[in-house]
This record gives structure tokens, C-alpha cells and sequence, in this order.
């Protein structure tokens, strides 16, 4: 029988699964797309019941791919939820859901309470997020006051946090995706008092625990054999956790995650003073608790991914086979073209100046890697001035199979290390998994 580590990462996309053995190996793997119900308006979300079904099913699929590869049959003794974080579940004293999970990026939030009446510094020097639609509290005040069932919360769990539950786990609050809820104070790492009172003076937040603790064994009818008795542990925060997976995550490092969004992973030693958390605020950059005990993340996101699509979609390159080829021919622009530039990339919006007759689509192409590359730069000079150089950088994700997005990076970072692993992710979950069960695996060298 073949004793596997199974990492499950709920992502905006996809909702993935990878099993390793107790020396690392991938084995097995497997995803479903994530079914959020969508509106013309951008509101997003999704039933919370489908988070434990599929995690449960994915994790069971890659057990079951780890199985066929060994020709034997296999055992998952440990199992890791990582995932997208300010996304959570409301639940009533029975733990039943009240409402359906809001996606993190859906445009609703109740801001204006927040800076009324906590006050925009206070929160972002309390939280280290900024006072905006992206923090779960946000997104429960606007609940509280549109769905008015929903003042019945006494709990609030985070999507990985949720799942682990439905699994048969403990009630946990993991610190990193705690710290992107509004309602933990950075500073003592336990509930904010001033947040809950804003939510009829509910703790809604269970205990903190740190990534890779112990939080109970699968159990329940519902849960696939291959699954029970398995024990489980809350990830933590994908970004992070994916930083972790590949060695990353050590003081000083920089994991650069090159996907739908990019994300810039800083990780940190406390204490990073008020001020300093401030300034990284104002410029929407996030800290928070990291999963690696005793640290902090200081978290960036630029619109790499989601700009190149969509400017793929422009000019009607459709496949990934496409758009590696449309890179290829982008990078034999020598220099670029000496107008065309990428202008204010946003979630939402992006904007193109210096357009002349002469501008083909792999110029095009050209300058919005170089132009997305030379904006995450810029986020990162503002956070080495806050928290110090980093020493050393792992760079990651889909989008780096594209050769002129690899080569605006390889400027930027001459000395960066690149990562082989599929799923970053799941399998930084994997390896949690195994922490949780006491039988620890290094993780890989970026």
C-alpha cells in the first residue's frame, strides 16, 4: 500500500489536486474548473456546499492517478487545503451557510462603514490590508445589511478553512488567510475587538492555528475512502503556500507567481513598524501572518495573466499553442517598438499609447510583457524600500513558458531560479500535509 500526501488548491480557475509520496514524487494529479455562478454586473459566487464536493473529489482523483502509476494501491495519510483567500463562509450555530461565498474580486463590499467608522489608517495600519472591497469584512457588512439573516453568523471560515470542516476537521482560523479577512489585528495576531463590534460583537474568527498544524482526520460518509483517515490540515493562503512548495519561502526571498494575477511574494521577519505598514497600504500592498511560523508576507499583485488574455483575445489568438508562438516572434523584436507602450494595467482595464501604422501584433505583444514586467518592477522597488532588498528570487507559474514574458523577466532578475513544479500550490499543500502528520518533506529547490 502506497502512504501519499495529497494537496488540494481551491483557485479562481481551478480547483487543483496533486498526491506525492513521503519522498516528494508527483504521482498523481487532477482538477475541475471552479463553478461560479456569474452576472453581467460582475457579481460572482458560488454555492459553498460545491468547495468540500469537489475538493474531496480531486484529491480522491489524484490518489487514485498515484495509484495507477505505482500499481498499488493508495493511501493518503495526510491532506493539505490551500486556496484563494477573503472568499469564506458564513455559518449559523448549526454551521449551516447563510448566504453564498462571494468571490474575493466581486465588486461588492460595504467600504464606507469601514472608513466611518474604524477610519482608513486604523484599519490598514491594524490589518495590513487596504480599506477597500477586497477584505472579507467588507463583504460581511455588505451582507449584514442586504441579507439581514445573516446578523444570525457566529462563525466565518475561509474557503480552505471550510473545507477542512466539511471534512470532518476541527473549526481552525489559519493565521495567513485570517490576516486576509479585516478581522484579525496584525499586531497581537488574534481577533480585532473594533472589527467585531462592527458585526453585532461576534468573534465570527475560530482559533488561530499556523499552516501545517493538525486540525483533525477526514471522516463522514461523504468523504471518499481513499480520503479517511486522513489527517488534515489548513494550508493556508495559495500565494504563500506555492512560495513554500518551492522553496521560497525563507527570509529575504521573492517568489514571483506568474499567473492570472501576478503575485509578488515577500517573505519577511517581524516586526514591520505601523508606519512601514502604511506605506505599503497606500500603495496596495498587503501584510500578513506568512504559513511558515514567525513570519510575515508582504504581498503584491499586478494584472500579468489577465492583460495578456485579454490582448490575446484581441487579436485572436485563442490557444496556448498560439500565444507561444506569437512570444517566439515577439521576442525577435530586437528593442521593442520605440512608441507603443502598455498603459495603467488594471483588473478591468488597460490602456495602449504610442500606436502607429507600423505596430504588428507580435510588437504588440512585445510591449505589453515588457510594459507588465516593468510595472511589477516598480511594485517592487516600493516594497525593498520598506522592508530591505531581497536576496534571492524563484519565478513561477504558466505564464513564464511564454519566451518573451521568460526574457522581460530574466532582465529584470538576471540571477532568478525558475521552477519546475506543475502546481505550486497543491504541492506546497502536500508538503504541509505531510508537516501535519509528522512526517515533514523538504520542499524543492526553486
Amino acid at each position: 500500500m502506497t502512504g501519499l500526501f495529497a494537496g488540494v488548491d481551491i483557485g479562481t480557475s481551478r480547483i487543483k489536486a496533486l498526491a506525492v509520496d513521503e519522498a516528494g514524487r508527483e504521482l498523481g494529479v487532477a482538477e475541475r474548473p471552479t463553478p461560479w455562478r456569474r452576472a453581467e454586473d460582475g457579481r460572482t459566487e458560488i454555492d459553498p456546499a460545491r468547495f468540500p464536493e469537489l475538493a474531496a473529489a480531486v484529491a480522491a482523483e489524484a490518489a487514485a492517478a498515484a495509484g495507477d502509476a505505482t500499481g498499488d494501491t493508495p493511501r493518503v495519510l495526510g491532506l493539505g487545503v490551500t486556496g484563494m483567500a477573503e472568499t469564506g463562509v458564513l455559518v449559523d450555530a448549526a454551521e449551516r451557510p447563510l448566504a453564498p461565498s462571494i468571490a474575493w474580486h466581486d465588486p461588492r463590499g460595504d467600504v464606507e462603514t469601514i472608513r466611518r467608522e474604524l477610519g482608513t489608517e486604523v484599519f490598514e495600519r491594524t490589518t495590513g490590508m487596504r480599506a477597500g472591497p477586497l477584505p472579507s469584512l467588507a463583504k460581511l457588512l455588505w451582507l449584514r445589511r442586504e441579507h439581514p439573516e445573516t446578523a444570525r453568523a457566529v462563525r466565518f471560515y475561509s474557503v480552505g478553512e471550510w473545507v477542512v470542516r466539511r471534512l470532518g476537521g476541527e473549526p481552525v482560523a489559519e493565521l495567513s488567510l485570517a490576516s486576509r479577512t479585516g478581522l484579525l489585528d496584525l499586531g497581537t495576531a488574534r481577533p480585532w475587538p473594533a472589527a467585531a463590534e462592527l458585526l453585532g460583537g461576534r468573534v465570527l474568527l475560530p482559533e488561530p492555528v499556523v499552516a501545517g498544524t493538525a486540525a483533525g482526520r477526514a471522516a463522514g460518509d461523504d468523504v471518499p475512502a481513499v480520503l479517511r483517515g486522513a489527517v488534515l490540515t489548513v494550508a493556508g493562503h495559495d500565494h504563500q503556500v506555492a512560495a513554500y512548495g518551492v522553496g521560497a519561502a525563507t527570509d529575504g526571498a521573492l517568489f514571483d507567481s506568474l499567473g492570472t494575477a501576478e503575485a509578488l511574494v515577500r517573505t519577511v521577519r517581524p516586526p514591520l513598524p505601523p508606519e512601514r505598514v502604511l506605506a505599503l497600504t497606500g500603495r496596495n500592498v498587503s501584510v500578513g501572518w506568512h504559513v511558515v511560523p514567525g513570519h510575515l508576507c508582504v504581498l503584491a499583485g499586478v494584472p500579468t495573466g489577465l492583460t495578456l488574455r485579454r490582448i490575446a483575445a484581441m487579436l485572436g489568438v485563442t490557444t496556448a499553442e498560439e500565444r507561444a508562438e506569437l512570444g517566439r516572434r515577439a521576442l525577435a523584436e530586437e528593442g521593442g517598438h520605440p512608441t507603443l507602450r502598455l498603459v495603467d494595467p488594471h483588473d478591468d482595464h488597460f490602456g495602449l499609447a504610442g500606436i502607429t501604422d507600423d505596430v504588428t501584433p507580435a510588437r504588440l505583444w512585445r510591449a505589453a510583457a515588457d510594459g507588465l514586467a516593468e510595472r511589477a518592477g516598480e511594485v517592487l522597488r516600493h516594497i525593498d524600500a520598506q522592508v530591505g532588498p531581497c536576496r534571492r528570487v524563484v519565478v513561477g507559474g504558466g505564464w513564464l513558458r511564454d519566451p518573451v514574458v521568460h526574457a522581460a523577466k530574466r532582465r529584470h532578475f538576471p540571477g532568478m531560479r525558475t521552477t519546475d513544479v506543475t502546481e505550486p500550490g497543491a504541492y506546497g499543500a502536500a508538503l504541509l500535509a505531510a508537516e501535519a502528520t509528522g512526517l515533514p518533506i523538504p520542499p524543492t529547490e526553486g
